[in-house]
C-alpha cells in the first residue's frame, strides 16, 4: 500500500490490504456507538450530521481484531470511546489485547445532557492497550491527561481530538520512520501529527466530505513544511 496516504472507504475493507504484523502503532478515533451529533450548531450546520457508523457494534468488533492482525508483536494501540459504551470496548479489547491504561482526557468544556438530572462530564476515555509488551518512550506518565478541546475555527470535525494529545501518543509508543495506522483519520489529525514527528502512516476514512478535508489538511501541512525547509 501507498505510505502517507488517506484512503477513501471502509477501513476493514481497506485493512484487507494491510499485511499482517506490519503496523507498529495504532491510534485511533473510532465512532462511540452513540448515534452522536451535536445540538449547538445551526440547523445546517455539518456537524449537526450523525457519525457514519456510529451505531454499528459489528464494526467496533471486527476493527479490533483487525487492529490486531495488522499490528506486530509487542506493540500499542491508542483507541478513544465513550463512557456509555465503555463495556463494550473493554470486553472487545480484552479478547486481543492487554489493558494496560484507561487514560482520562480532562477537558476544559463539559457536556451538556439532562440539566437538572447529570452532572456536566469533563472528560472522555482513551484506552491503552498492547498486543504483546511495549515500553513506553521517556518518562512514565499518569493516567490523567489533560488537554484543552479543540474549538472555534479551528475545529473541522465535531469529535476532532487536539493535536498535542495525539502527538503525545505517538511520541511515547513509535519511533522516527516507524508505520502508524487510524482507520478513521476524520478530520486528519492523526496523519498532520505523524508528519510532524517523522512517523509514516496510513489512513482510511469513509465520510467523502471529511475525506477531502483531511487530504487537504495534510497536504496544507506538507507545503508549509517544504517552505520552511526551503528558506
Amino acid at each position: 500500500m501507498e505510505l502517507n496516504k488517506i484512503y477513501h472507504g471502509d477501513c476493514l475493507e481497506i485493512m484487507k490490504d494491510i499485511p499482517d504484523k506490519s503496523i507498529d502503532l495504532v491510534v485511533t478515533d473510532p465512532p462511540y456507538l452513540m448515534n452522536y451529533k451535536t445540538g449547538r450548531r445551526k440547523y445546517d450546520h455539518r456537524f449537526n450530521d450523525v457519525i457514519l457508523g456510529d451505531n454499528d457494534e459489528e464494526l467496533i468488533k471486527d476493527y479490533i481484531k483487525e487492529c490486531h492482525r495488522i499490528l506486530k508483536e509487542n506493540t500499542a494501540m491508542y483507541i478513544f470511546c465513550s463512557i456509555h459504551k465503555i463495556d463494550l470496548f473493554k470486553q472487545e479489547l480484552e479478547k486481543k489485547f492487554i489493558i494496560r491504561n484507561m487514560i482520562i482526557w480532562v477537558k476544559n468544556n463539559h457536556t451538556a445532557g439532562d440539566l437538572e438530572s447529570s452532572f456536566g462530564r469533563k472528560y472522555e476515555v482513551l484506552f491503552l492497550v498492547n498486543k504483546g509488551r511495549k515500553k513506553f518512550n521517556g518518562k512514565r506518565l499518569t493516567d490523567i491527561w489533560e488537554f484543552d478541546r479543540v474549538a472555534g475555527n479551528e475545529q473541522r470535525h465535531q469529535n476532532q481530538k487536539p493535536l498535542e494529545l495525539i502527538e503525545r501518543c505517538i511520541k511515547k509508543h513509535s519511533k522516527e520512520g516507524d508505520l502508524i495506522f487510524d482507520g478513521f483519520m476524520g478530520s486528519g489529525t492523526t496523519a498532520i501529527a505523524c508528519h510532524r514527528l517523522n512517523r509514516n502512516f496510513i489512513g482510511a476514512e469513509l465520510d467523502e466530505e471529511y475525506h477531502n478535508l483531511a487530504t487537504e489538511r495534510y497536504e496544507r501541512e506538507k507545503a508549509q513544511t517544504n517552505i520552511f525547509e526551503f528558506i
